[in-house]
Parts: C-alpha cells; structure tokens; sequence
C-alpha cells in the first residue's frame, strides 16, 4: 500500500482497474495498492512548505507597508493640491499685473 494526499484545492481522481475511481478531497490522505491503479496517478499538488504556515509575520509586515504608502500618497495628494492651488494664485497675479501693461497698448 502507498499513501496518496490531495494537496490541490479540488478533488482528484485516481483509476482503479475495473473501472472504478478513488477520490481524494483536498488535504485526504488514502492508502491505494500501486499495483492496482489504472494509467498515471493525477498531479496530487506538493505539501505546503512548513516556513510558509508561518507567514503572519510578513504579512503583518507587508500591511504596515502598505499603510505606510498609503500615507505617503496621501501626503504628496495633498501636497500637490497645494501646488495647483499656488499656481492658480499666481497665476491670477500675473494676469492682474499684465493687464494694465496690455491696456496701455
């Protein structure tokens, strides 16, 4: 006997001679006869790496990240509000200053 686990994310199927199929859900672990199964035993998937169950920590800091540029976005918005807000101030100014220098004319 040979153990089998599922660690794709939908069931698996494996042919048995005589027609019938074993079905392995996701995360099952069968036992199955090598010496029984029909044709190619279907990709199974891999097991999750043990360090990968361990992630919260990058993604605590993956989140603090995005957080952070998020802020920084928001600052450089505003910022940029800012600039197009003086622009048009000066703007305004420079036509009230030109505009007497073009009346003249």
């Amino acid at each position: 006997m040979k153990s089998f686990t599922n660690h794709t994310a939908g069931p698996k199927g494996v042919n048995i001679v005589g027609g019938s199929t074993v079905w392995i859900d996701p995360g099952q672990t069968v036992e199955i006869d090598p010496k029984t199964i029909d044709g190619k035993v279907p990709d199974l998937g891999k097991a999750a790496d043990a360090s990968t169950n361990g992630d919260n920590g990058a993604v605590e800091a993956l989140t603090a990240q995005v957080a952070d540029l998020a802020k920084q976005v928001e600052a450089l918005t505003t910022e940029r509000d800012g600039l197009a807000k003086d622009k048009e101030d000066l703007t305004k100014q420079v036509e009230a200053l030109t505009k007497p220098a073009d009346a003249k004319k």
